[in-house]
């Protein structure tokens, strides 16, 4: 490894290959709708060389953790969470994976919660050239100062909770298909295994409304479970799966056919794509699917992009923007994409941001951190910065409607 600065039928629920490498089997949203929670690959006989992901059992009876190709389990029915090799005929209910061949490591600027690791990720991924849309594998190493993590029994959940050898109710994924043995383990060191979901695999790979699947593994290697809360201290080692690798693989690196992506003009291309996540997610409710307001959000980031008047201003810690126009309709969408963008922002990168409506348009304010940064990026890359673009224009397609026409 290299370091550089519900019943749920296998016919019915595919395995899905997308973007990267990443594979999963079952369908977390689809689990908690039904909750059936039969198998949908078999773990004994899996063979996946150079493999990192990360389950649970059918049944819900315990957990499943691939480290480097090893699929291991640990189980409701031990109090120690200990892993071992699968069972004869033991299946996962959920699996997701991918296989990693070489790593490149990024250290953790500042303490981080999920959602603020989730967001890390996607600009590092952003910067080190990784697709972001189907997801891949990760790891964390270090002491993490908030740890809750669990391990499913397949037992019938209790409503005041379990706990395992950590104490505490630890909140977290509760579970109304399984109890589970939870542990409460702050300051505990070892390694977080998981994986990125992309916009296209959540509520798939993951838990609704989270892109993160993340499993904890003792500092020994001997216990691991799913993790419910936790910290990411500074100083931490984020891995992500190595460009190189990619490169090796690829073919059209290595003057082949070129693999084709684009579908089209950038607004057809985003359609295609949230198109393709509903099609693939048996669980879409389709009376709700509603393209049309995603077409229209477009529109406004094509005006706000292309034909809005931006004037900045250096100020005291950052910069202050005033986005205007003398067109009806770009005026009509600046007032509906900036103040959106700053809700969902505010305090991504330490960063404090304020959006205020305008006669014509709206001006947005951004101090905190790396002044120079803020500056240099500008109105319309720091309204770039992060991947929530990608869930909201999924929310929107999928009948979800919070700040569109």
């Amino acid at each position: 490894m290299k370091l550089i600065p519900l019943t749920l039928l296998t016919t019915a629920l595919p395995c899905f290959a997308l973007a990267q490498e990443l594979t999963t089997h079952g369908n977390f949203r689809h689990m908690m709708h039904t909750g059936a929670t039969d198998g949908t690959i078999a773990l004994d006989t899996l063979s996946a060389p150079s493999a990192w992901g990360v389950g649970a059992t059918a049944g819900l009876r315990g957990e499943v953790l691939m480290r480097d190709g090893a699929v291991l389990v640990s189980r409701g029915d031990d109090p120690q969470a200990r892993v071992t090799p699968p069972d004869a005929g033991e299946k996962a209910v959920i699996l997701a994976f991918g296989t990693v061949a070489d790593w490149q490591s990024v250290e953790i600027p500042h303490d981080m919660a999920p959602d603020r690791l989730t967001h890390f990720i996607e600009m590092q991924a952003q910067a080190l050239g990784l697709d972001p849309a189907g997801g891949f594998p990760i790891r964390v190493q270090g002491s993490f100062p908030q740890l809750v993590w669990h391990v499913v029994t397949g037992e019938a959940p209790s409503h005041r909770g379990q706990s395992g050898l950590g104490g505490g109710n630890g909140g977290g994924h509760a579970n109304s298909q399984s109890g589970m043995n939870l542990y409460d383990e702050a300051g505990a060191s070892g390694e977080i295994v998981g994986v990125y979901t992309g916009a296209a695999l959540e509520g798939i790979a993951s838990h609704p409304g989270e892109r993160l699947h993340l499993h904890f593994v003792s500092a020994d290697g001997a216990r691991s479970g799913h993790v419910d809360k936790i910290v990411i201290p500074a100083g931490a080692t984020l891995l992500l799966p190595s460009v190189r690798q990619a490169a090796a693989h690829d073919p059209a690196m290595h003057g082949a056919a070129p693999v084709l992506h684009e579908g089209g003009q950038s607004a057809f291309a985003a359609i295609q794509e949230i198109t393709a996540a509903l099609m693939a997610d048996p669980a879409t409710d389709w009376s709700k699917v509603d393209i049309e307001t995603l077409r229209q959000h477009l529109i406004d980031m094509d005006n706000v992009t292309l034909r809005a008047d931006v004037d900045s201003k250096v100020i005291d810690g950052g910069a202050r923007f005033l986005v205007t126009s003398t067109d009806p309709a770009v005026i009509s969408s600046i007032r509906v994409m900036v103040p959106a963008h700053v809700a969902t922002m505010n305090g991504a990168e330490g960063w404090t941001m304020q959006a205020e409506e305008i006669e014509s348009g709206a001006i947005m304010t951004v101090t905190g951190p790396d002044e120079a940064r803020i500056r240099g990026l500008g109105f319309i890359g720091l309204m770039t910065v992060g991947m929530h673009h990608q869930t909201h224009h999924l929310a929107l397609a999928s009948g979800q409607n919070p700040h569109a026409h």
